[in-house]
């Protein structure tokens, strides 16, 4: 398949006369994402959040920051995937106080991820699991 360039320069070889008209183009690919750390100045990444040893009916915190490394104004989503064994995700819930606001290009908010572990919890020694933050815009 011939391009347009391709076809004009083979019918200017034969009538003789031709001109070209260039348009610059430039655009921006949205970029989608977020950082998370430990610290306000972002200097230490979070990578994993070790709970320790969890009592039954209670609630455990974790403070971290979120920056916006979006080059869009963001919101984020908080889920949870891959939890071992399985069931422990019946007993355990992850949450946190983010308010659902949007948060400007670059924007660092504070956050605290609370995890509850339910008081009926049976045939759970240890677990594992992702936490899994979503931003979109």
């Amino acid at each position: 398949m011939l391009t347009a360039v391709i076809l004009a320069l083979l019918l200017a070889t034969i009538v003789g006369i031709y001109y070209f008209y260039r348009i610059s183009s430039t655009g921006t690919i949205k970029k989608i994402g977020c950082e998370v750390y430990w610290d306000q100045v972002l200097t230490q990444p979070v990578t994993t959040i070790a709970w320790g040893i969890l009592e039954p009916g209670k609630e455990y915190n974790r403070s971290v920051f979120i920056k916006n490394t979006s080059n869009v104004a963001s919101q984020l989503m908080l889920g949870t995937e891959e939890w071992t064994p399985a069931t422990a995700s019946d007993y355990i819930t992850l949450y946190w106080d983010y308010d659902n606001r949007t948060l400007a290009v670059g924007e660092v908010i504070p956050v605290t991820f609370t995890l509850a572990v339910a008081s009926d919890i049976t045939g759970i020694t240890s677990f594992t699991f992702n936490i899994v933050l979503i931003a979109y815009g």
